[in-house]
């Protein structure tokens, strides 16, 4: 029996672990990996080991018009302590879009192939995310399949369907590609059915003979399906694709077995899969989208998607999403780090710079929000010689990045300080009457950084 429930528990286990804690997201590559045996003609064992690595677990560096990940995978195969080979593969995965590379759903699938003989084999497997240096290392026991088995192991895959093309090579069969799913986490937005695929192995003798298979299914200590299907096998190898509908399932984990009667002899086979409700988080600081798209702007100026109007809201929050996301990637921050940190230069620029609207929509909270607190700070009043009667001003000046200096200004003395000068920054214009506001006799070295 295949014996990688443990193994695909402690995946999920190290994964949930990495994202509670963050103890490892410097050093830990989040990835799948899975195995299946089936008899080759001669009746050793094939090993198909599979790994599926999401993109949002890679570095993608820009290169050529596209962003490419290089990931470094070594695998090892020994028995009693000694190395009978070693294969070592370096993929190039390559996207056109960036925002490939913050998606839920895409993922890089790759698939080695070994041959095992007899009992007793240790599997170390390890992979470099070649931009990051994270790594991903499991090492597990696999035994041959007994030479009189007469079923494989059950490969669990997405989805299956026509291709001859180049794509997915290594996971086609008789014309169609079986996209295997290492994660074994299926969703229901995404995915039709559960396929497995299993092969028969029936010695010429008892070729045309009945045979009984039974799929069951279970969830929790439920019994959700069990299927009876007679078999009357033709050739001494035939492969079965059987579906399960997702549809009418509850989300939460399923294991389930292929159980084979010949005679009185019964061989079971196990699988098991985790049906996801959800496909992605939508990430936000606003119910509504369109107070986002405002939040959005400081730190995109006015480069609002030209369609934003015509949008849904379902659109809009999944632009939102790809936006702080997008922000993360390029920070090198968590997607909760970077909304956590906007959050709580929203909540002070609502509490000092609010006047008759909220403080993260004035000058000060969007200079404030997009650069956070000022290295310096230098508050005046301006003089006689100005347009208006005595005004408040204040002076910010930052040392990071290009030393950007703003000078804000309290025109209505209402605590709405406007923004009247600024130096070193792309995104912001400064009045070009700035200096009569503060008079003609003001200081202007003052404004040194």
């Amino acid at each position: 029996m295949k014996n990688t429930k443990i193994f695909r528990l402690f995946c999920l286990f190290s994964l949930l672990l990495c994202a509670i804690t963050g103890l490892s997201a410097q050093e830990f590559l989040n990835m799948h990996l899975d195995y299946s045996r089936f008899l080759a003609p001669n009746q050793d064992t094939i090993l198909l080991l599979d790994y599926q690595i999401p993109y949002r677990s890679l570095i993608f560096v820009a290169k050529n018009n596209a962003y490419f990940a290089e990931v470094e995978v070594q695998v090892e195969v020994s028995n009693q302590d000694s190395l009978l080979f070693s294969q070592n593969v370096t993929d190039n995965i390559g996207i056109r879009s960036k925002h490939d590379a913050l998606s839920n759903q895409k993922a890089y699938l790759n698939r080695m192939s070994f041959q095992l003989e007899e009992q007793g084999y240790v599997v170390s497997f390890r992979a470099t995310d070649i931009n990051s240096g994270k790594v991903f290392t499991w090492d597990f026991a696999v035994d041959a399949l007994d030479k009189n088995t007469r079923i494989s192991d059950i490969e669990l895959n997405s989805s299956v369907y026509p291709d001859s093309s180049a794509y997915l090579r290594k996971f086609q069969r008789d014309g169609k590609v079986y996209e295997a799913q290492p994660s074994i986490i299926l969703n229901r937005e995404y995915h039709e059915f559960a396929h497995l695929y299993l092969e028969l192995y029936t010695p010429e003798v008892e070729l045309g003979e009945p045979l009984l298979l039974v799929l069951s299914l279970d969830k929790g200590n439920e019994a959700v399906m069990e299927d009876y299907l007679d078999i009357v096998p033709q050739k001494s190898r035939e492969s079965l694709s059987l579906k399960i509908p997702l549809s009418d399932l509850a989300a939460g984990k399923y294991s389930g077995s292929i159980s084979l009667l010949v005679g009185e002899v019964l061989q079971n086979r196990d699988f098991e899969f985790v049906l996801a409700e959800e496909s992605e988080t939508m990430l936000s600081l606003f119910p509504d989208p369109d107070n986002e798209l405002g939040l959005m702007k400081i730190f995109m100026a006015s480069r609002a998607p030209s369609n934003w109007d015509a949008m849904n809201d379902e659109a809009k929050r999944r632009h939102v999403t790809n936006f702080w996301r997008s922000m993360a990637l390029s920070t090198g921050m968590s997607e909760q780090a970077i909304l956590d940190m906007v959050k709580a230069r929203m909540d002070y620029a609502n509490l000092y710079y609010s006047s008759l609207r909220p403080g993260w929509t004035s000058d000060m909270g969007r200079i404030y929000i997009r650069n956070g607190a000022p290295a310096e700070i230098e508050k005046g009043t301006s003089s006689d010689e100005s347009r208006f009667v005595r005004k408040d001003y204040q002076i910010w000046k930052y040392r990071s990045g290009d030393r950007p200096v703003y000078v804000f200004i309290d025109i209505q003395m209402n605590n709405n300080y406007r923004l009247i000068y600024v130096s070193e920054d792309d995104m912001e214009v400064s009045n070009p009457d700035w200096l009569r506001f503060l008079g003609s006799d003001f200081d202007t070295s003052l404004l040194r950084n």
